[in-house]
């Protein structure tokens, strides 16, 4: 599951729809249909904006680990957690994109073989 199949994924559960996600996570809603179209790009400010509204847990958005649920984290719980700088969370975006990079090239290759 993708960065943004699990943004949707997010809105789903919340059973919002794509105008109220935009709205309370601070995401143009133009920008948000994008996105979730797979058109668009998420920015780490946009990341960090979803984590925070909806206290979603921020390594399972960004890499889909810690199992499907609880993808939800308590504000309790934080405290638990080990923070990062924005650096820190920007490098962790990048890793992630690469690697949804490779794998849509994996995915290309793949039906590049199957057509030959």
């Amino acid at each position: 599951m993708s960065l943004v199949d699990r943004v949707k994924k997010l809105r789903e559960d919340l059973k919002i729809n794509a105008v109220q996600f935009a709205k309370k996570a601070n995401v143009p809603q133009a920008t948000y249909n994008r996105i979730e179209k797979g058109t668009g790009n998420l920015t780490a400010n946009a990341i960090a904006d979803i984590i925070k509204a909806f206290e979603v847990n921020p390594y399972w958005l960004l890499f889909g680990e810690g199992g499907e649920e609880p993808i939800f984290t308590k504000q309790s719980e934080l405290s638990n957690q080990i923070t990062i700088t924005k650096d820190e969370f920007i490098e962790l975006q990048r890793k992630a994109l690469r690697q949804e990079d490779r794998i849509r090239e994996l995915e290309r290759e793949v039906k590049r073989l199957q057509n030959e």
